[in-house]
């Protein structure tokens, strides 16, 4: 199962290191952030890939799970994507 972690602030990395506690292989967690800076830290960090487009992301990522890690009032668009495409 493939997890796309969206944001990675914070919150976003704490996601990953929960997914990783659970023994969620790092090749199944990948990340999203608009901050180049972000994902930079997080493939370094955590080993996992990322990406700055949401629509790169999904198209090759195609995850079974969207965590939103964003602040919330950007969670309207990723939620209603995620709805939209169950």
């Amino acid at each position: 199962m493939k997890f796309l972690i969206i944001g990675l602030g914070s919150m976003g990395k704490r996601r990953i290191r929960n997914l990783l506690f659970h023994k969620v292989k790092k090749n199944n967690i990948y990340g999203f952030d608009l901050s180049e800076d972000r994902c930079e830290e997080v493939t370094k960090k955590y080993q996992v890939q990322t990406f700055t487009d949401f629509a790169s992301a999904i198209a090759q990522v195609k995850p079974a799970v969207l965590i939103i890690s964003t602040p919330p009032h950007l969670h309207e668009f990723y939620f209603l994507y995620a709805a939209e495409h169950h």
